[in-house]
């Protein structure tokens, strides 16, 4: 049986709610609680509300993949946003490239999209989604990871280092990232690399990046 995760504390109403009028869950069933930074505690509900029965292990993937994903439409990013934390992204920032066309998001929006896939999937910790950066100064704040890739076509396919706990992933808006952008990040020592033969969407890529990225152990 599923216990249905929460980030949030017992005594949020509109989590109480959630649980009894939308979940319709009744007494003795179990729910997690989490503060998304890795505390979970496991609690059954009562007729008064919840008892707390144990401390849980986090749950959450080792090697911290960080996502700098070109902005794109809205329901394109939001999609990409949701699947990327499903996959176990550790932060996501918005970035704007050379072939970025829609610069605004509604952080707010995004920020419950985050919460929500965090609780759907399971995870103990709740992703960063990180300001709106420009391509150079996101460059520079991912060179830090032990792992930095540049998803653009025509490169080697990814095969990620099964031994870096730490990566960073470009994926660029529709139509790629420019010729100059790709020799910029070489410049700082991002490796170029493809998701295979066949041209994937901007938030098609970005799931699929960041899952081979977060599962490579």
């Amino acid at each position: 049986m599923k216990i249905h995760r929460f980030i949030g504390r017992p005594e949020d109403p509109e989590i109480t709610k959630q649980i009894h009028k939308v979940l319709k869950l009744i007494p003795g069933e179990q729910v997690i609680f989490g503060d998304g930074n890795g505390h979970d505690t496991l609690y059954e509900i009562t007729d008064g509300g919840f008892e707390a029965i144990k401390t849980l292990e986090p749950v959450g993937a080792d090697r911290k993949v960080h996502l700098y994903l070109a902005i794109l439409k809205k329901e394109n990013f939001e999609l990409a946003v949701q699947k990327a934390v499903e996959c176990g992204v550790t932060s996501i920032t918005p970035v704007i490239t050379e072939r970025t066309i829609k610069t605004g998001l509604n952080v707010a929006r995004l920020n419950k999209i985050i919460k929500e896939a965090t609780e759907q999937s399971g995870r103990s910790f709740l992703p960063v989604l990180s300001p709106i950066l420009n391509f150079s100064p996101a460059l520079a704040f991912g060179s830090a990871a032990e792992e930095k890739i540049i998803f653009h076509p025509g490169h080697i396919i990814y095969s990620p280092k099964k031994t870096a706990k730490s990566v960073s992933i470009f994926v660029g808006p529709e139509g790629g990232f420019t010729e100059r952008e790709i020799d910029e990040a070489r410049t700082g020592l991002y490796v170029g690399a493809s998701l295979g033969d066949l041209t994937l969407r901007g938030e098609t890529a970005a799931i699929v990046g960041t899952y081979l990225a977060v599962n490579s152990l």
